[in-house]
């Protein structure tokens, strides 16, 4: 066990955590001895700060490009996008499937260019004030860089049966600032190695609101996504870490399609006018039944990072 929980110090006249994070004397934070800069963060969101974060998720940070604006998706790059005064949580074409079913990810702010690999000045839309003040927090609470300001993020949807494959970001212009990664919906496993491809990784079990931090040496570790569960109801206790020998029988991991009250609750929770506002085409209760049935199979990740190099 070289699993480490570590205390966050909380200083006279600090700032506080943003309005969507409880008190950080109150989070679970790990570290482990073989990985350096690596830190897991249980507990960090408040009930409603989860809640409203999720929500904008859904109905927020994707909509401008549902106008044919700024915000950027897989979608949009494929010249998918919806007619005027629809959302994602409209139909395709052939009426047989929601576009969000087919959405994998969405950037704000600083946008990367997959064709030439690279981020570019002015290639960018406006970022989310409420995740800027999410990475900062955690950055600061943490005490993991002295400062950071963070411009972009890279919104993934995740399916079950869906993967996504060993990779570093190594292309931001600023090294030095952490990634914060937080995981919502259907739990996961991500997998965390080295600056190399031959340095043994390690599996992590994440769950709804949960953060993983990749800092100073583990800033440029190589991560994966090789598993999303069916189910919100795993064996593995939600607040376990697992090793990469757990999961030789994944199929082990799966125990039904149990759906956690929390979904319905917060589904029941949404504002009818903010809903008709998102979508004309869709009533309020269409569009709740529709997220309804989209929470339960999804697992979501926003990678929030500082990209800009600022004096």
């Amino acid at each position: 066990k070289q699993w480490y929980q570590r205390r966050v110090a909380i200083t006279a006249g600090s700032d506080p955590p943003s309005e969507h994070l409880s008190p950080p004397s109150s989070w679970s934070v790990y570290s482990h001895s073989n990985y350096p800069g690596l830190l897991v963060v249980k507990g960090a969101f408040s009930p409603d700060g989860l809640t409203d974060l999720l929500s904008k998720l859904l109905l927020d940070y994707q909509v401008q490009d549902t106008c044919g604006a700024d915000v950027r998706s897989n979608l949009s790059c494929l010249g998918i996008t919806c007619p005027e005064s629809k959302s994602y949580w409209s139909t395709t074409d052939d009426q047989e499937h929601l576009l969000i079913d087919k959405l994998r990810w969405v950037s704000n702010g600083y946008h990367f260019d997959w064709t030439k690999r690279e981020y570019r000045t002015g290639f960018k839309s406006q970022f989310p004030d409420d995740l800027a003040d999410i990475g900062y927090s955690v950055v600061k609470s943490l005490r993991v860089s002295s400062d950071v300001k963070p411009d972009s993020a890279i919104m993934n949807f995740y399916h079950p049966g869906d993967t996504l494959s060993f990779h570093t970001d190594e292309l931001e212009w600023d090294l030095s600032k952490p990634l914060v990664s937080i995981s919502l919906g259907l739990p996961g496993i991500l997998c965390v190695g080295g600056t190399t491809k031959s340095d043994s990784p390690i599996s992590l079990l994440l769950t709804h609101g949960d953060i993983v931090i990749l800092s100073g040496p583990s800033r440029l570790a190589y991560h994966a996504v090789p598993k999303v569960f069916t189910s919100y109801d795993v064996r593995t206790c939600e607040h376990e870490v697992v090793s990469s020998s757990d999961l030789k029988n994944e199929e082990d991991h799966n125990v039904g399609s149990d759906v956690p009250s929390w979904i319905s609750e917060f589904v029941d929770g949404l504002s009818s006018d903010r809903l008709e506002k998102i979508d004309k085409s869709l009533s309020a209760e269409e569009l709740k039944e529709r997220i309804r049935k989209f929470l339960p199979r999804t697992r979501f990740n926003i990678s929030i990072r500082q990209v800009e190099k600022y004096e």
